[in-house]
């Protein structure tokens, strides 16, 4: 496993997720990707994959591109490397959670 996180504000985040596809197009490498409001304008996100190279790979197939076409972001990630220890609890849960932004300022969230 390989940890990274990002911090930036939610509409640059937002941006550059899309773009990506995080979500809406998942990478295999990715094992998991959890993101929060830290302060109603930061977003905070830990992605884990499987491994270093899964990351380079990303880099290279997805970050690249959008790079080459919309120019460096202005936040990037902060690779943290293998976690010294993990406890993931085994039960279902939904593949996806992602909270948008609803009319009027408030948050609507959909699994």
């Amino acid at each position: 496993m390989f940890v990274e996180t990002v911090s930036a504000p939610r509409v640059e985040w937002q941006t550059w997720t899309d773009r990506l596809r995080l979500f809406a197009d998942p990478p295999p490498a990715l094992v998991s990707s959890i993101a929060w409001s830290a302060d109603g304008s930061t977003i905070i996100n830990v992605n884990v994959w499987e491994s270093a190279s899964a990351v380079a790979d990303f880099y290279l197939d997805r970050v690249e591109p959008v790079i080459e076409a919309h120019g460096q972001p202005a936040y990037k990630p902060v690779r943290h490397g293998e976690p010294v220890a993990v406890y993931v609890r085994s039960h279902q849960v939904p593949a996806v959670f992602e909270a948008t932004s609803a009319a009027g300022g408030g948050a609507a969230s959909r699994w």
